[in-house]
């Protein structure tokens, strides 16, 4: 076998193995779209359907690790690792919204911050 086809047919597995090994995000759907970017984040979502943030430009600032997560406002973003989704009464099924009884809020790090003052509970997904 000619040496340059025995070197394509590594490169090739190479290629292969680094893009299935390699993290997969898409931006969260919302509201018929991509996720918004608010404070200059926007959700998103790997694999297994775990929701982190990104910048604008769409590097990972908080890699993927929670249940579901609001977009962030005032700094600070309200998370949860536990809960369901459940459809919003009255919607036929069409809107739904996350149940958890674990919520707590994130800086723009990931840091866990103390909870000990709420913001207005978000109405949105």
């Amino acid at each position: 076998m000619p040496c340059c086809i025995k070197y394509c047919g590594y490169l090739a597995v190479l290629l292969l193995c680094s893009c299935a090994a390699a993290p997969r995000y898409t931006p969260l759907q919302y509201d018929n779209g991509d996720d918004y970017v608010r404070e200059g984040l926007y959700r998103i979502v790997n694999r297994q359907g775990k929701v982190g943030y990104a910048d604008a430009r769409g590097r990972v600032v908080i890699a993927p690790r929670f249940a579901f997560g609001f977009p962030f406002a005032q700094g600070r973003a309200r998370v949860t690792e536990s809960g369901r989704e459940v459809p919003v009464p009255g919607s036929g099924g069409e809107y739904r919204r996350w149940e958890s009884d674990a919520w707590y809020y994130i800086d723009r790090t990931g840091k866990r911050l103390d909870d000990a003052a709420p913001a207005a509970e978000e109405s949105e997904k």
